[in-house]
C-alpha cells in the first residue's frame, strides 16, 4: 500500500469493493491501489492474459498523443475526461515541456480520484474539477473560465467511454466538440471486442464496485470522428500510433486515434 493511500480516510478499506480508478491504476503499474484491487487485476489477467499490458499501452498512447499535440500541433489547452488516478508523467507534466503557456483541466467524479486531486493541481498550469463527464454544461462553465475557446483544445478520453452507453458516449463527445474552435482535437482510446477483452469485461464487471465496460468495434469507434480529419496513421492498434522507444508491442485489444476539427 502506498503512503498516500495509508493517509486517505476517504477511501474505505473494509467494504470489499474494487475501485475502478484503483483497478486501472494497479493494471498500469501504479502504486495508489489496495491489495483487493491488485487481486482483481490478477483475476482478470488469468482469464484474459495481456489485459495489464493493454492498460499500460493505453497510458503510453495517451502520453504520445499529448506530446504530439503540444510539440507538433501547437495545442496549448487540454481537457482530460475521466482522468483517473495520477500516474506520472501526467498530461500537465508532459505539455509544459513544450508549451509553458499550456492549461490543463482534469475531470473526474470518483471520490478516490478526488482524494488525490492535489497531484493534478499546479496553478496556473493545471487544475481539477469534481464532475460527472456527462454534465457537459457544468464542465464547459469551468472550461470557459480557464480556456480561450477561440483557440484549439484537445479532449482526451483515455479508455473511459466504454463505461457509457452509445447514447451517453456520443452525447458527451458531441456536446463538448460543439463548443470548440477549428484545429481542436479529439483523442480517443478504446478496447475492441476481442475474445480476451470480452472475457476480461465479464470478470471485471462482476466485481463489487466495478463499473461495467462495453468494448466497441472499429466501425463503432469511427463514428466518434465523423466530420473530423483523422490524424495519421488513423484509427490503429494503440502501439502502432507513432511509437517511440517506450512503446510496448502487445496483443491487439485497444485502438486509438486523434481527430481534428476542420478549419
Amino acid at each position: 500500500m502506498s503512503e498516500s493511500l495509508a493517509r486517505t480516510p476517504e477511501q474505505p478499506s473494509a467494504d470489499g469493493e474494487v475501485s475502478s480508478a484503483r483497478f486501472w491504476n494497479a493494471a498500469q503499474g501504479g502504486k495508489d491501489n489496495y491489495e483487493r484491487d491488485r487481486a482483481a487485476v490478477e483475476a482478470v489477467e488469468k482469464i484474459a492474459p495481456g489485459i495489464t499490458a493493454d492498460a499500460r499501452s493505453a497510458r503510453q498512447f495517451l502520453r504520445r498523443t499529448v506530446r504530439w499535440a503540444a510539440a507538433e500541433a501547437g495545442v496549448a489547452q487540454y481537457l482530460d475526461l475521466g482522468a483517473g488516478l495520477p500516474l506520472e508523467p501526467d498530461i500537465h507534466q508532459i505539455v509544459r515541456r513544450y508549451r509553458p503557456d499550456a492549461r490543463v483541466l482534469y475531470v473526474d467524479n470518483d471520490p478516490v480520484v478526488l482524494a488525490h486531486q492535489s497531484a493534478y493541481q499546479d496553478p496556473p498550469l493545471s487544475s481539477y474539477i469534481d464532475a460527472d463527464m456527462r454534465d457537459t454544461d457544468v464542465i464547459m462553465n469551468h472550461v470557459a473560465d480557464r480556456f480561450d475557446l477561440t483557440e484549439p483544445v484537445m479532449l482526451t478520453f483515455s479508455s473511459v467511454l466504454g463505461h457509457f452507453s452509445d447514447e451517453e458516449a456520443h452525447g458527451v463527445v458531441g456536446r463538448l466538440l460543439a463548443h470548440l474552435a477549428p484545429g481542436s482535437c479529439l483523442m480517443l482510446s478504446h478496447d475492441i471486442p476481442t475474445p480476451s477483452i470480452i472475457a476480461a469485461c465479464e470478470v471485471y464487471s462482476s466485481a463489487p464496485g466495478a463499473l461495467p465496460y462495453q468494448p466497441r468495434t472499429i466501425e463503432q469507434l469511427l463514428r466518434f470522428f465523423e466530420g473530423m480529419d483523422i490524424v495519421e496513421p488513423g484509427l490503429v492498434p494503440l502501439f502502432e500510433w507513432r511509437p517511440d522507444e517506450e512503446t510496448e508491442i502487445t496483443e491487439i485489444m485497444g485502438y486509438g486515434a486523434i481527430g481534428r476539427i476542420r478549419a
